[in-house]
């Protein structure tokens, strides 16, 4: 027989178990979580955009004229007429010689050629009188091939002479060191005083400085394959491949003028199995100095429309280059690329890609293939101009 505790604490317990089912009943009909929505992403549309063909050359700066200016006399230097680092004009002075020694032998050889042309005279006119006296026997033969003697070695004479004078004056041009062309002097390795010589070495050195030639090293092959295209094209009746030089300064920066192709060398370098190509810069505000590294950027032809992609969205695995895409259907598909050259901050794309496809450019490490995602275009971002 159950005491009146014994009914109490039973009830309770079937309270508790009534409670029980309750909450059980109410979990069995209670909603699931919410699912995670689909990663937000952005993509851009491939498009083709005009893109030439460039390549990327190591290149280096150097002088059209790089001349270093020494003493054609011997002589005592008494003036410098240039600053050391500036511009100079083509035949400016740049040292004096003291002309004085030179002045005196120009007058000297100049007396000795009054001389050698008075005996010169005398002695062809002699000749002539002695051709009237053979005639009629009053001189014999002998005295006349003296007096042709004479006349010869008076006519040698004066050729001497006037050799003579001549290169005195040309020693006394000499005492003025001119500049053999517009240049930029560089620093004076004399001063005022010195004794200088054909051999006593370089005066100062003179450097043209516009325009700026700058050399780069392509391979055999590229200019057999460009050799070959241009003969093709001749026989087609084809204007043969323009190739436009573009320089890329060693900060980074694009140089604001275009070059043009000078010349090739005529040789390959049988070491290194290229060829020097040299192209011509203006250089008008003297930015470029002979010696610099650079990089020229060797744009062939016109500009044909391309498909690119920026290089953000690109990856990389053991397969090989890819990229993600946006379906029809708002899915996550891999696409592996065959890349071509870079275009500033975006590859051309030569496989794998059509025109139109969505490449996904944000939030590529939060999908996978097949994953739904919501995507939206990219907002517009700068792009530079392609001289990366």
């Amino acid at each position: 027989m159950l005491t009146s505790a014994s009914r109490t604490r039973a009830g309770s317990s079937l309270f508790s178990l009534a409670l029980l089912t309750l909450a059980l009943a109410a979990c069995d009909t209670a909603e699931p979580p919410p699912q995670a929505p689909p990663p937000a992403v952005e993509y851009r549309e491939v498009a083709l955009e005009p893109v030439a063909t460039t390549f990327e050359f190591i290149a280096r700066t150097r002088a059209r004229e790089d001349a270093q200016v020494r003493a054609q006399i011997t002589g005592t230097v008494v003036d410098r007429s240039f600053e050391e680092g500036q511009a100079v004009e083509e035949g400016q002075p740049l040292f004096h010689i003291d002309p004085r020694p030179f002045e005196t032998t120009l007058a000297s050889t100049r007396a000795q050629l009054q001389r050698a042309q008075s005996d010169a005279r005398v002695a062809a006119q002699n000749l002539e009188r002695g051709k009237e006296l053979v005639e009629n026997n009053y001189i014999s033969a002998a005295e006349m091939d003296s007096l042709q003697g004479l006349a010869d070695q008076s006519a040698a004479a004066l050729e001497e002479v006037r050799a003579a004078v001549q290169r005195a004056e040309i020693d006394l041009e000499f005492t003025e060191v001119r500049a053999p062309f517009a240049g930029t002097a560089g620093r004076a390795n004399v001063s005022i005083g010195d004794l200088v010589s054909p051999s006593s070495g370089v005066l100062v050195s003179l450097v043209a400085l516009d325009p700026m030639l700058v050399d780069f090293d392509v391979s055999e092959q590229a200019m057999v394959e460009n050799l070959a295209a241009n003969q093709k094209r001749a026989e087609e009746g084809l204007a043969p491949i323009q190739y436009t030089p573009k320089l890329k300064l060693g900060t980074g920066e694009l140089y604001a003028h275009e070059g043009v192709i000078d010349y090739a060398d005529n040789r390959i370098n049988p070491s290194t199995g290229t060829v020097t190509v040299t192209a011509r810069f203006p250089n008008p505000d003297g930015l470029l100095y002979p010696g610099q590294f650079a990089r020229v950027l060797l744009r062939r032809g016109e500009a044909a429309p391309s498909l690119l992609i920026p290089q953000s969205a690109v990856l990389e695995d053991m397969q090989g280059r890819y990229v993600f895409l946006v379906t029809q259907d708002e899915t996550v598909a891999r696409r592996n690329v065959t890349l071509g050259q870079r275009e500033g901050i975006r590859w051309v794309v030569q496989d794998g890609l059509a025109e139109g496809d969505r490449v996904i450019v944000n939030g590529i490490q939060k999908v996978r293939s097949g994953m739904p995602v919501t995507a939206t275009p990219v907002a517009a971002q700068p792009l530079d101009d392609g001289s990366g």
